[in-house]
């Protein structure tokens, strides 16, 4: 009877703990498996646990390992379970939380009772004078009419979320050199100091202790070249290479390379400029492959869900426009089969389905010389909660290593997702690692890491090669409410400080950088919604970094400290260019959306003979076009809520052309009048055309046409009750 019992109670042991590990592998996004699964695995190396533990970014407080984590909570839960085991908590979006996870916690976490799902922090790249003209930023900084003065972002926080910054350098203070503008300062990434509300890293609040602590990271400049593009405030000594908006405040936040730290950016950024009464916007050149690519992320909804009212968010399309990191099939049931190598031996690849459609992966050992498998997995259907690690032997598999396959319905959109990471540490001479999905119906998308991994062909009959469609990138791309910028080129060569002369010989001035991700996303919405320039671009780039000293172009000497400026390309570079755009437009007008922001996009953006015309309706490659400071500028003057008040307005009338056709003239009036007239003569005093408007009520808009009128000056005079003004305008 003992006996019995004994052998009772180990079953029922043994099948309750087998049924909680299926439950909370449920509830673990297959990001986070992969990383637990290549963590336990017995055989890895010390030195393979350190890369993975690094590749994750996983920090140490005290003798507990831990990961930033998205936390799903049941409705109204609260956190004490959490707190019981460790967790740091450092934000709370309705039922989303992120925290800081202690790694050996991970599965007790998920088996909470008021736990639905956890979602480690997906890895998160960072997306690498004249151009002021081509966007007509010069004139919104010299206040050209009829502006009746310059706009440098006065009163508004631009907060950076980057890697890179030197805290110090002269084009964050003004342009006199008397008042510093770096306000906050957090650095996730640091071990000691006073952390923020958030719980983790040190956080910097005066000019003196911002100073001290002199950078966040030696040899990386992105942060400080991304901050100057949009900020920088700095023509001294001649120097012509200072930013948009020079007199904003700003914010910086050096990322922990996670998606949940970077959530947490965007809240602390938002809190400050609350604290202080200030519009805010937000400048992401950042990345990553991984997710559905369709808004549904986690990342994607806090970040949609933070955004409002003089709350702007601007991200990298990305810089994978000319790079095969995706693949996709229609199957039906006479095709269904995709087969395609990897050129590498380890891949990550993020694969996608259609609600209510399964299909099943395998992943292959190939030899390339006799063409035929030398080990095929068994199918894996992505619909079905599977985490699964395949260990290589190279005398049975021709390889030898690992290659873990996560899968299940997503929480958040419920489509079938299988997630696959190899860690293969050789591989026979001639064999190649190969991907093969297989279904009878529906569409599957799937996304490579560019960083690790290309798929071709390699021209073998029924095999198939990746391509570049849908390379708008995660992180800056997807979301709904954020402004997706991509790249067009306003340079082609620069001269370093040693006179040596480099030409870019693969980009064609003004077109589209070919490096520039083109949409939609996989829900059908345009991306990007603007392009900006982007290449070459030249900015302040950290003192403290020597890595690349002949991308420098320029230095400068303040009190006995030099300073160095450079190029750099990317989306990168074109997003704070447009970040720096928006907070002048936040300066007219604190109120604006980020939808009103996107309309004005859409009415004033330049359409030109390399972008075509693109308007109304824009396109995944362009957007609307080319961004126009100036005409945008004037359009968000005629959103605010009390136009007649503005001090901006020297004039009752503001007159500005239609982007794309100079002869059309628009008339924005900012005042009331009765018995209009709007007439049109030529310089010998005859008139052309007339206009007769009984009422004219504050911002109404009239538009003329000089279209039919030959080629000349013309001067327009508009009269009313109270109105007399008269313009000057040419046609060609």
């Amino acid at each position: 009877m003992k006996r019995i019992t004994l052998l009772y109670y180990f079953f029922m042991t043994f099948f309750l703990a087998t049924a909680q590990a299926q439950v909370t592998s449920g509830k673990l996004s297959h990001y986070t498996k992969s990383f637990l699964s290549k963590r336990n695995q017995t055989d890895a190396s010390s030195i393979q646990k350190r890369a993975l533990y690094k590749r994750t970014i996983v920090t140490q407080s005290g003798s507990q390992d831990y990961v930033s984590a998205f936390i799903y909570l049941v409705e109204n839960a609260g956190t004490q379970s959490l707190e019981q085991v460790d967790v740091k908590i450092s934000s709370r979006t309705g039922n989303i939380i992120t925290a800081q996870v202690p790694v050996d916690m991970i599965e007790t976490v998920a088996a909470l009772p008021e736990v639905k799902y956890v979602q480690m922090g997906t890895p998160v790249q960072r997306k690498m004078n004249k151009a002021r003209i081509t966007s007509k930023v010069d004139m919104v900084q010299a206040g050209t009419s009829p502006l009746s003065k310059p706009f440098f972002g006065k009163d508004v926080v631009v907060g950076i979320i980057d890697n890179g910054f030197e805290y110090g350098h002269p084009n964050f203070y003004n342009k006199a050199h008397t008042e510093y503008r770096i306000k906050r300062v957090w650095d996730q990434n640091a071990y000691s100091g006073t952390p923020p509300s958030f719980g983790y890293g040190a956080e910097y609040v005066l000019k003196d202790s911002i100073l001290a602590a002199a950078y966040d990271m030696q040899d990386i400049s992105h942060g400080t070249h991304v901050t100057g593009i949009a900020t920088g405030a700095d023509n001294s000594n001649g120097n012509p290479f200072y930013g948009i908006a020079g007199d904003a405040d700003i914010v910086l936040v050096s990322f922990f390379n996670s998606s949940a730290c970077i959530s947490d950016g965007i809240k602390y950024i938002y809190d400050y400029a609350a604290s202080v009464g200030k519009p805010c916007v937000i400048n992401l050149s950042l990345g990553s492959f991984m997710g559905p690519h369709d808004g549904t992320s986690t990342f994607d909804q806090l970040s949609d869900e933070m955004q409002g009212k003089g709350r702007l968010l601007v991200g990298a399309a990305g810089n994978e426009g000319n790079k095969n990191i995706h693949a996709s099939k229609i199957f039906n049931q006479t095709d269904t089969i995709f087969k395609t190598f990897c050129e590498y031996d380890n891949i990550a690849s993020d694969i996608w389905g259609e609600v209510g459609k399964d299909y099943k992966v395998q992943v292959c050992i190939y030899d390339t010389i006799n063409k035929k498998p030398v080990y095929t997995s068994p199918e894996y259907s992505a619909s079905a909660s599977i985490s699964k690690e395949i260990k290589l032997l190279t005398t049975t598999h021709g390889a030898r290593g690992n290659i873990n396959i996560n899968s299940g319905i997503d929480p958040q959109n419920n489509k079938p997702n299988v997630f696959i990471e190899s860690n293969l540490s050789s591989i026979k001479s001639g064999n190649c690692l190969a991907l093969i999905i297989k279904a009878t119906e529906g569409t599957v998308n799937a996304w490579f890491d560019d960083t690790y991994c290309n798929f071709n062909s390699f021209n073998f009959p029924g095999w198939s090669d990746a391509d570049n469609k849908f390379t708008i990138g995660e992180i800056g791309g997807t979301g709904k409410q954020i402004v997706s910028v991509g790249a067009y080129v306003s340079g082609t060569s620069y001269t370093d400080l040693n006179s040596d002369t480099y030409n870019l010989t693969n980009q064609t001035l003004k077109d589209l950088a070919t490096f520039s991700s083109k949409g939609p996303t996989l829900d059908g919405r345009m991306k990007p919604e603007i392009t900006a320039p982007g290449s070459l671009i030249a900015s302040s780039v950290s003192s403290y970094d020597a890595t690349e000293p002949s991308l420098r172009v320029k230095a400068t000497t303040i009190d006995n400290k030099t300073y160095y400026y450079g190029v750099m390309a990317g989306t990168s570079m074109a997003t704070p260019y447009v970040t720096g755009v928006l907070a002048t437009w936040l300066q007219a007008n604190p109120d604006l959306t980020p939808d009103e922001v996107k309309s004005i996009l859409q009415k004033t953006s330049i359409n030109d003979e390399y972008t075509g015309t693109v308007l109304p309706n824009g396109n995944n490659t362009w957007g609307y076009g080319k961004i126009d400071a100036f005409n945008g500028i004037l359009e968000v003057i005629k959103l605010s809520s009390s136009i007649e008040d503005m001090p901006l307005l020297p004039q009752a009338i503001l007159m500005y052309s239609t982007p794309g056709n100079q002869q059309l003239l628009n008339f924005l009036f900012t005042q009331g009048d009765t018995n209009v007239q709007i007439n049109v003569f030529n310089v010998n005093g005859q008139k052309l055309q007339s206009k007769k408007i009984s009422e004219i009520t504050s911002k109404q808009e009239e538009t003329i046409d000089l279209g039919d009128l030959p080629k000349g000056l013309y001067l327009i005079k508009i009269t009313g009750d109270n109105l007399n003004q008269v313009f000057k305008a040419s046609t060609k």
